[in-house]
């Protein structure tokens, strides 16, 4: 779903997380919902029994929006949000755009609601309107997460490109973001100040703008692994989570910017004060990017996941910009 589309409409608020309001919703939906469902259907019935059910799902997609920090101010975002939901019968939420259509005759056209309706929905809500409570509430569980994303140098070639054009923020990281969004982890993406001549300071003056504790996942992309593996060891900061994704660390003979920026002793430790160290490569990846990824794990003792045809995790490497499996290891 497209939050800032639905904010720029008036359609959503921001607003602080607040888990006794959610719990309350997922409830009171669950409860409304057992209690229609004792509701014998027939033609007097079914407008009712449509109603509260869609007032159950509804109030699931309150409870889903409230989650990830925003109030939603009418039923159709509400609604939308329910879509991204990973279910098992994820085909059934194509319905929910029906279901609201027939939600708007019946309130505001005098249409009723047929038998056929009625039970649709309620089949609706058994199949996918519990699951939905499940995740919600298994969700609500997670502690305080928050994820920041580190990208990667490019070529100065990309030094006067405007942020439409650029790619260094980009590859995977913006559909990265917007999926843990959706499963109410706060994510930043900063961006680093002239990162196609990298210089430890400034990266880190721009860094430290940010939350880091331990409850924090960090994830770097190329020299933005060599960052965080630096200041971590620097400011020896406990945190949960350090994803590499192909790290690099060998700079051009001729660069000596980036032989700066690279070159440094490794401490080892960053893997006493991180829970979990994970490095993402590809059977196609560069020679030297290779050789950095047995550099940083021979110090770090990581889990290496190697992907086929990834190369360097660039958009052109790996044709698409959906990375579920870095997303797994985030929330695992």
């Amino acid at each position: 779903m497209n939050i800032q589309y639905w904010t720029m409409k008036g359609a959503l608020r921001n607003r602080q997380q607040d888990l006794e309001k959610i719990k309350s919703m997922i409830n009171s939906a669950e409860v409304n919902a057992k209690v229609t469902q004792d509701i014998k259907i027939n033609d007097n019935t079914a407008t009712l029994v449509f109603r509260e059910i869609y007032e159950s799902i509804r109030q699931l997609g309150d409870a889903k929006l409230w989650l990830i920090g925003y109030e939603p101010q009418n039923h159709e975002v509400s609604m939308e949000i329910l879509k991204g939901f990973d279910i098992k019968d994820k085909v059934k939420l194509n319905s929910l755009d029906r279901l609201k259509k027939i939600r708007h005759d019946v309130n505001y056209r005098g249409f009723r609601a047929s038998i056929g309706q009625a039970e649709e929905i309620l089949e609706f809500w058994n199949k996918c309107g519990m699951e939905i409570s499940r995740i919600l509430k298994k969700e609500m569980r997670m502690p305080d997460i928050n994820c920041i994303i580190i990208h990667g140098c490019p070529s100065d070639a990309e030094k006067a490109m405007n942020s439409q054009t650029r790619t260094y923020d980009k590859h995977w990281i913006p559909w990265t973001k917007k999926q843990l969004i959706f499963k109410g982890i706060k994510v930043e993406t900063p961006l680093m100040p002239e990162p196609w001549n990298p210089q430890y300071e400034l990266f880190k003056k721009e860094f430290e703008k940010y939350r880091v504790d331990e409850n924090s996942v960090l994830i770097g992309h190329s020299c933005g692994c060599a960052f965080l593996i630096k200041w971590l060891g620097e400011t020896k900061k406990k945190i949960d989570k350090l994803i590499l994704v192909a790290p690099w660390k060998i700079p051009d003979k001729n660069d000596e910017l980036r032989k700066k920026f690279y070159i440094y002793p490794i401490d080892k430790t960053i893997k006493d004060r991180v829970n979990k160290i994970v490095m993402f490569t590809s059977d196609d990846e560069e020679e030297d990017g290779k050789k950095s990824l047995i550099i940083y794990n021979k110090d770090l003792d990581g889990k290496v996941i190697e992907l086929k045809g990834h190369g360097h995790y660039t958009l052109s490497d790996m044709k698409t910009e959906n990375f579920p499996e870095l997303i797994e290891e985030v929330l695992n």
